[in-house]
């Protein structure tokens, strides 16, 4: 009777992963690309939303649903013509800007803010304007509040203040620096700059129309904080930093929010005023001032310090601060949304997406669905932009990507596997092929097979490693070689060297393949160094915890030749270096303890350098399984003790000659040297040719065979 045979199950290569055959995984590649590029370039990442925040403006205030700004918010510009720029030549700037504030004071505003700089000029006409504001001050209960900018001097931020010259730091102050971008849509109520705490025009604002009991005073770590009546309770306030978007609702010149043309208007009317409007308006001596109780912005004119916004091409840069006032004081300001809402939003849009895939059979559903949701996390982008209470930018335009992309990619995947499934259905004699063999015979054959070359070998080895895995935690063990193992592949991969797998403690690096390098000692011995001067500096560091006293390695340096290539079995392969160059270099580190050197290398190693570094042969030795004799060279990091290895090279001749007593005796001078691989190889050496001298060896030839490896 015939055996049926039986099937080993361990015998049964595992199928490997196939992304066309997984809805899930197209998702979840474009979700981790997205996070990635927003996390590594989020400076770019943003710019899409900041455009979708812009749409969203504009077609509010294209739709009507603008509402305006505070009334209490008005703006006087400046336009440098033919009248201003006879005054100027007439009276003076300052002159000038002090008639206007006294004009301003006249009609009763509350704050006047000034959005221009008066920090240049002779001192008396500085103290024309100080004394025409300390006048308003001390005569009306307007308060005027002057203008300050960070700028920049050998990359270094410094304050410049309005008057320097005149007292300017008496007054009310507020920053005046907005972020440049192509809209100008960023703000920043808080400012630090020379170790001062200071408020942003538009928050220096609001504090000079509040009692000064109330205005925001500076809370420390760079905020500012008030006290602010709520449903009749007072609340705590606070003011930082951190950014936000402007919520501008229309054109500065937009005719249904400003009326500029009759100034015959009722209390609280006319928005915007020109210079000449102010002074006519002034001289009809008003019984009710338009402008009583108002915060008045006096700035240039858009021809004079224009900005782009969402709106206009070229606006009054005094609109930014104004717009920010009517923010703070309505809590209409639109801030950057939490980082955990845009993961939920990302991860949301995944698993809809992989829901969809799995559930969704046909591609035209597909497709619409795809449609139907992108408008849906869109329109979710502009509800929490324009919503009262919301008032948030989310990566919306991320997201819509996120959900266009892998409904892209998944009609590409679905095509690409009924492609695959009508090949292996037509393909010839019926073969139906597993995805693992068909990666399998599409892998390029002469990759897999071996190549010898010339490489030069790195291998460090952990010193003390076995009693630390004996006695420390494993969570401890396993940080510590991360963290040796981290130096020593930054170190490697800096000098375009290849790594091997990662063996225990154990490091190995490679030059000279795949490709071949002409000066592939020279990168090793470069690696070697960085490693070494990494360590010792971690360990002599101040922040060193008990981990980094652990860092001490032995390095083993050897050039010779070696095979490259693709080893493994049919289910798993790995590229990896084999030969005698490798086991040469495992014995030269092995010897590192016995000689106290930091980095040995071999004779070979030495020679193929373009450049001898300082090093020392320590020992000429007959390593186990080997028939040519192998030379020791202590590389001296540091370089110095030039004197100490001449005294050694002198002892280790006669060493080499036979004069054991003698050698011994040399050697034995060195013991105490405070250089520990002098010291350590001289009294090995010393006690070496005690015995020698004692039983002499038949046929010295200077090399000294090792019993062990």
């Amino acid at each position: 009777m015939s055996r049926v045979p039986q099937t080993d199950d361990r015998d049964v290569a595992k199928p490997a992963f196939d992304p066309v055959a997984a809805p899930w995984f197209f998702p979840l590649l474009v979700l981790a690309a997205l996070l990635s590029f927003r996390w590594f370039l989020p400076g770019v990442a943003e710019k899409p939303e900041l455009f979708w925040l812009d749409l969203a403006l504009d077609a509010r205030a294209r739709a009507g649903w603008s509402e305006p700004l505070d009334p209490e918010i008005r703006f006087v510009q400046l336009s440098v013509d033919d009248e201003i720029a006879r005054r100027w030549a007439v009276d003076g700037e300052y002159a000038t800007a002090a008639g206007f504030l006294k004009t301003l004071a006249a009609l009763d505003a509350r704050v006047i803010v000034v959005d221009i700089i008066y920090a240049r000029g002779r001192e008396e006409d500085q103290r024309v304007l100080a004394e025409a504001i300390r006048e308003i001050h001390e005569t009306t209960s307007t308060r005027v509040l002057l203008s300050t900018v960070i700028e920049r001097h050998d990359g270094q931020p410094y304050l410049l203040r309005s008057l320097p010259r005149a007292g300017g730091r008496e007054f009310d102050e507020g920053i005046v620096n907005v972020p440049a971008d192509r809209h100008w849509r960023e703000y920043q109520f808080v400012h630090t700059c020379e170790g001062e705490t200071l408020p942003s025009l538009a928050l220096a604002a609001y504090g000079a129309s509040r009692p000064s009991a109330l205005a925001p005073k500076v809370a420390g770590g760079g905020e500012m904080e008030w006290k602010a009546l709520e449903g009749g309770k007072a609340v705590t306030r606070r003011a930082d930093g951190s950014r936000v978007f402007l919520n501008l609702r229309h054109s500065y010149y937009d005719p249904q929010e400003y009326d500029k043309k009759n100034l015959n208007l009722p209390h609280r009317a006319g928005r915007v005023w020109t210079l000449a409007e102010l002074e006519q308006y002034a001289a009809s001596k008003p019984a009710d001032s338009a402008l009583r109780d108002t915060i008045v912005f006096l700035g240039f004119d858009a021809e004079t310090d224009g900005k782009p916004t969402t709106h206009g091409p070229m606006e009054p840069g005094m609109y930014l601060h104004g717009t920010a006032l009517h923010d703070l004081t309505h809590g209409t300001a639109i801030r950057p949304a939490p980082l955990w809402l845009d993961l939920v939003l990302h991860f949301a849009v995944a698993l809809l997406a992989v829901a969809a895939f799995s559930w969704v059979r046909s591609i035209g559903w597909l497709i619409a669905s795809a449609a139907a949701g992108v408008a849906a996390i869109l329109g979710f982008g502009w509800f929490a932009i324009l919503t009262p209470g919301w008032q948030v930018l989310p990566a919306a335009i991320s997201a819509a990507m996120l959900w266009g992309a892998s409904v892209f990619l998944e009609v590409g995947r679905r095509w690409s596997f009924e492609a695959r499934e009508r090949t292996r259905r037509d393909a010839m004699l019926g073969f139906y092929f597993s995805p693992a063999v068909l990666k399998q015979v599409m892998q390029d054959l002469d990759m897999i097979r071996p190549r010898g070359g010339e490489v030069a070998v790195l291998l460090s080895d952990l010193r003390g490693f076995t009693s630390l895995c004996e006695t420390g935690r494993v969570e401890r063990v396993f940080e510590l070689l991360n963290r040796l193992f981290a130096i020593e592949t930054d170190a490697a991969l800096r000098e375009n060297g290849s790594l091997a797998r990662f063996a225990g403690d154990q490091f190995l690096a490679y030059w000279g393949a795949p490709e071949p390098c002409d000066d592939a000692a020279d990168r090793a011995l470069r690696a070697a160094l960085e490693i070494h001067t990494a360590l010792e500096a971690r360990r002599e560091s101040p922040d060193a915890d008990e981990l980094d006293g652990w860092l001490r390695i032995g390095i083993g340096l050897h050039h010779g030749r070696a095979l490259v290539g693709h080893v493994g079995s049919r289910s798993y392969r790995d590229y990896n270096i084999v030969g005698d160059s490798v086991n040469t270099t495992a014995r030269i580190e092995s010897q590192t303890k016995n000689y106290a050197a930091s980095i040995l290398a071999s004779g070979e190693f030495i020679a193929a350098l373009s450049e001898k570094p300082p090093a020392l042969l320590v020992d000429r030795v007959q390593v186990k399984g080997k028939s040519r004799p192998t030379e020791l060279y202590a590389v001296f990091a540091g370089g110095g003790e030039e004197e100490g290895r001449r005294a050694y090279e002198a002892a280790f001749r006669l060493y080499e000659s036979g004069d054991f007593a003698t050698a011994a005796a040399a050697f034995e001078a060195l013991a105490e040297h405070p250089h520990a691989t002098l010291a350590t190889s001289a009294r090995l050496l010393g006690e070496r040719c005690r015995e020698y001298d004692a039983t002499p060896p038949p046929q010295w030839a200077g090399v000294h065979e090792l019993r062990s490896k």
